[in-house]
């Protein structure tokens, strides 16, 4: 019997919303922008997970709160200033307080996510694609592309599916780069989930939408010619049982 590819899907900064109750000093404006979330990754991410059947692993809270795409241990997970922005509910966080923000969010997220990546991993292949999107307007020169798949170019496997998802989202008409506006392999729930599966069992990748042209129904589409992608290459199905 051959082996299976299962499709896995997350989304570490789908809201921009705190925990009932918490309050760190900002805005609505500054909670409702890209300096707190990634706005439309959500609706890719849900659309995609409802055409495929994957398992979807949604962050809960703004990445301000704590940042799960972010190694614990990174400084970064809890940011005491963003884009510029000060975030005073962060200031002087002390050890205890930032281990129990950790405790409570960050690692439950992680963990359930691994879970899933272990278990289609055992069963064939898992193709993980998690899903964020990116602020054109931060360079825009550089940035005027529809979409980025992120990868890890030592993982010949993960290169090559990285490759084929560009290919066949440029025939469906998106201007595609590939390890463009960031490349795949620091931080990141993929570079984390790397180090504990193998390249032959693992393939994680990042989409990086624009948003300069997703919203909730440009969401969707992308989500449907997303899907016919992972279907049109083979990606997500019987795989060689070697493999």
């Amino acid at each position: 019997m051959s082996l299976r590819a299962g499709l896995l899907v997350t989304c570490e900064h789908a809201s921009g919303a705190l925990p009932p109750g918490v309050d760190l000093g900002l805005t609505p404006e500054v909670l409702a922008s890209h300096v707190s979330y990634d706005r439309g990754a959500l609706e890719i991410a849900r659309a995609l997970a409802a055409r495929t059947g994957a398992p979807l692993h949604l962050g809960r809270c703004t990445r301000l709160w704590v940042d799960l795409n972010r190694r614990e241990t990174n400084p970064a997970v809890i940011l005491e200033r963003s884009y510029g922005v000060e975030v005073p509910g962060n200031q002087g966080l002390g050890a205890e307080a930032r281990e129990a923000r950790i405790a409570a969010w960050h690692r439950p997220y992680r963990e359930a996510a691994r879970r899933d990546a272990e278990r289609l991993a055992t069963l064939g292949r898992c193709v993980h694609l998690s899903i964020h999107s990116f602020d054109p307007s931060l360079d825009p020169e550089a940035r005027a592309f529809d979409v980025g798949v992120l990868f890890d170019p030592a993982r010949a496997p993960e290169a090559e599916h990285a490759a084929q998802i560009a290919d066949g989202l440029a025939i469906c008409g998106y201007a595609t780069r590939l390890n463009e506006p960031y490349h795949g392999t620091p931080e990141g729930l993929t570079s984390w989930l790397r180090g504990g599966l193998s390249a032959a069992r693992y393939t994680g990748l990042e989409i990086e939408a624009s948003q300069a042209w997703v919203d909730n129904a440009t969401a969707a589409s992308f989500a449907a010619d997303l899907a016919g992608v992972l279907r049109d290459k083979c990606l997500v199905g019987p795989l060689d049982p070697a493999a």
